[in-house]
């Protein structure tokens, strides 16, 4: 779940709905950036379902320290066997989409120290190697698919964090200056985002194919109060989700 906080009300956004938009990105980015062409179908499956692992988690809201979790501190034992299960699960359907999965949750703990971390680290690195044996894969495809990946996840991610219309001072601070992710394509380039109001983004460079590009954000609110974890999740039950469109555009 992503949880953030906005005029005494939680908004939330589940997270496989966050990915969804991030496999409409992947579908919408210009076929003279994309690198492994035949590789195609596969790495826009793994983006758009990239967090398909959430589902469950999401039905069942979780709470640290008074406060409905968000995915950045829901608790890292409940994280590592659902990023386990969504991985398995995905090889039987798309083994090279699951390579690309695998890559993705692995490089979350980069540097950690965490028992558990580690372990989940380990396996998925075993299994990688035995994927990428199997497969037959091309270290440059997937290098560049692995990014775009990333690049598609933060992008979603930005119109997600972010209180809609922000000024770059106040966005979530991971995105302030920019995105990590460099392709080879588009000049190993930073990409940088802007928001122009409350329903559109400009970014550069601009990769995708057509003008813009309207993705739609579907949100729960929930207002904040004196409210028990089983009545919170009541009324996140109830609610209906509200829709919210913004396009990304080239920024001036």
């Amino acid at each position: 779940m992503i949880v953030r906080e906005q005029n005494g009300e939680y908004m939330l956004i589940e997270q496989h709905d966050h990915a969804l938009i991030s496999g409409i990105l992947a579908k919408e980015w210009n076929e003279e950036l994309f690198i492994g062409e035949g590789r195609r179908c596969s790495v826009e499956l793994a983006i758009e379902q990239h967090d398909a692992c959430w589902k469950e988690l999401d039905k069942n809201i979780v709470f640290v320290a008074g406060e409905p979790a968000s995915f950045t501190d829901y608790p890292l034992k409940d994280k590592i066997a659902a990023y386990r299960r969504g991985i398995e699960e995905m090889i039987l359907v798309n083994p090279y989409a699951a390579l690309l999965i695998s890559l993705h949750y692995s490089s979350f703990f980069r540097g950690k120290l965490d028992e558990a971390g580690v372990i989940f680290k380990q396996e998925e690195l075993d299994r990688q190697n035995h994927l990428y044996k199997f497969l037959s894969v091309k270290e440059e495809e997937v290098h560049f698919q692995f990014d775009l990946l990333q690049l598609c996840d933060n992008l979603s991610l930005y119109l997600c964090m972010n209180e809609w219309g922000s000024s770059k001072e106040k966005e979530y601070p991971w995105f302030k200056n920019g995105f990590p992710q460099q392709l080879a394509p588009v000049g190993n380039n930073n990409f940088y985002t802007k928001w122009i109001g409350e329903d559109k983004v400009g970014i550069t460079p601009y990769p995708f194919k057509g003008p813009n590009v309207e993705v739609t954000i579907p949100y729960k609110t929930i207002e904040k109060g004196n409210v028990s974890e089983k009545d919170f999740q009541n009324k996140y039950n109830r609610e209906n989700k509200q829709y919210h469109s913004i396009a990304f555009v080239p920024m001036e």
